[in-house]
C-alpha cells in the first residue's frame, strides 16, 4: 500500500468514526437525566441527576450531604473516577424517590459538577436505562430485587 493510499484510508476511517460517534452513538447512547428527590434527617431536595451506569452509588457533594442531613454509615469505599484516579469516600444513606418510586440508597460523598444517579439506586427502584432512547424505564415492581 502506498503512502498516499495509507493517508487516504486513515482519512476515510477518521470520517467514518466521526460520523459514527456524532450520528449513531450520540443518538443511541446519549446522556440521561432524571429528577431525583433525596430525603435526609433535616430536609428533602430535588436534584436533576445524570444517570451514570458506570457508577455504583448516587454521588453528591459534601455540602449537599450536610445540608440534607444524610445518615452517615461507618463505611468508606474506594471509587475509580473517569480519569482512572482512585479516591476513598464516605458513604451515607438516604431515601430517594424517582417517578413516584421510593427506596433506600447509598450516597457517596464526592465533589461533583453534576449529581450522579448510580445503578444500585436504579435497580433498587426497579429501573434501567433504555440505550436507544436514553430514558429510564421500569423493569420490575418497586422494591423487588431478583
Amino acid at each position: 500500500m502506498s503512502e498516499k493510499e495509507l493517508v487516504d484510508e486513515e482519512l476515510i476511517w477518521g470520517i467514518v468514526e466521526k460520523y459514527f460517534y456524532e450520528r449513531v452513538a450520540g443518538r443511541v447512547m446519549g446522556f440521561a437525566y432524571v429528577n431525583v428527590l433525596v430525603r435526609g434527617k433535616r430536609k428533602e431536595k430535588s436534584f436533576e441527576m445524570l444517570v451514570d451506569t458506570g457508577s455504583t452509588y448516587i454521588v453528591l457533594s459534601p455540602d449537599e450531604i450536610e445540608d440534607l442531613g444524610l445518615y452517615e454509615t461507618p463505611y468508606k469505599v474506594k471509587l475509580t473516577l473517569a480519569d482512572k484516579r482512585e479516591v476513598e469516600v464516605s458513604v451515607f444513606l438516604a431515601e430517594v424517590e424517582v417517578k413516584g418510586r421510593k427506596g433506600p440508597a447509598f450516597v457517596a460523598e464526592l465533589e461533583t459538577p453534576k449529581p450522579l444517579l448510580g445503578v444500585y439506586a436504579l435497580e433498587t427502584l426497579g429501573f434501567k436505562v433504555n440505550p436507544r432512547t436514553g430514558e429510564i424505564e421500569e423493569i420490575s415492581p418497586e422494591g423487588v430485587i431478583c
